[in-house]
């Protein structure tokens, strides 16, 4: 049944303001507590949860340096087990284990509970704002999810402008930007283009350079994602316009008015 006009809405499905859009949509839960494995904070990002994700993101970007973690895992992977040993901090590393967990749980609680609210959402059918005039305009509008992956394979951030998340974009292209330069990744993209390997490998941060394609991956699949979810939207925003201010064509028209 749909609301209205003057009833308060409880179930809102989507909130749009001039720099961003957030909305409840189903999520498969195990997919976001993946993300929060993959980099903690990434999970509760998915959700729409910013600054939560935002302030865990931070938390173990700071604690997994101080423990040299991925450098850690670097040496791991090439068998180099003694040194993997020796410049892991174990201190920081059990702190970096309670952040893990919590991102893990809490960002699979988040999907689970989010979930609810987006079927409560649905059956309320709370009325959907298309347009939001401010500072910088935002509107729902048809995006091609493809196109957000494309530029977000460009620089991570890039497609989530593109699905009018800014303040997410902002925060990944920032963050995503730093940890590339401060890395010499692309110096050493280009000794290993001119065929330098030893150089490309002697230049290269790894501690900082194993973080990139978290950054890439998560950033392409979010956009992705997102692009779909503000086509449903824009689907259900014109179902309910048609639905509330034209006939339905199998009803009888009525009579006209007298003097008409």
């Amino acid at each position: 049944m749909d609301n209205p006009s003057n009833q308060i809405i409880r179930r809102p499905k989507v909130n749009m303001t001039s720099f961003s859009l957030n909305s409840f949509h189903l999520r498969t839960p195990w997919v976001i507590a993946w993300w929060s494995l993959a980099f903690p904070g990434f999970g509760h990002l998915a959700c729409g949860s910013m600054a939560k994700g935002i302030f865990v993101f931070i938390g173990e970007a700071i604690i997994n340096q101080m423990a040299h973690i991925n450098l850690a895992i670097m040496y791991s992977f090439t068998g180099e087990f003694a040194k993997a040993k020796d410049v892991l901090d174990t201190q920081w590393l059990l702190l970096y284990c309670g952040v893990l967990v919590f991102a893990i749980w809490d960002s699979y609680r988040l999907a689970i509970e989010f979930n609810k609210l987006s079927v409560l959402g649905d059956r309320e059918s709370a009325p959907i704002v298309p347009t939001k005039i401010g500072a910088a305009s935002n509107a729902l509008e048809k995006r091609n999810p493809r196109v957000a992956l494309v530029w977000s394979l460009l620089i991570p951030g890039i497609g989530q402008l593109y699905t009018a998340e800014t303040i997410k974009a902002i925060f990944l292209m920032v963050v995503s930007s730093s940890v590339i330069i401060a890395s010499n990744a692309l110096p050493a993209i280009g000794y290993t283009v001119m065929g330098d390997f030893q150089q490309g490998k002697a230049v290269i941060d790894w501690q900082l350079f194993i973080n990139i394609p978290s950054f890439y991956g998560f950033a392409a699949w979010d956009a992705y994602v997102n692009a779909i979810e503000i086509n449903k939207l824009f689907d259900i925003e014109q179902a309910q316009y048609f639905r509330n201010n034209f006939q339905n064509a199998a009803a009888k028209r009525p009579l006209p008015r007298l003097g008409g």
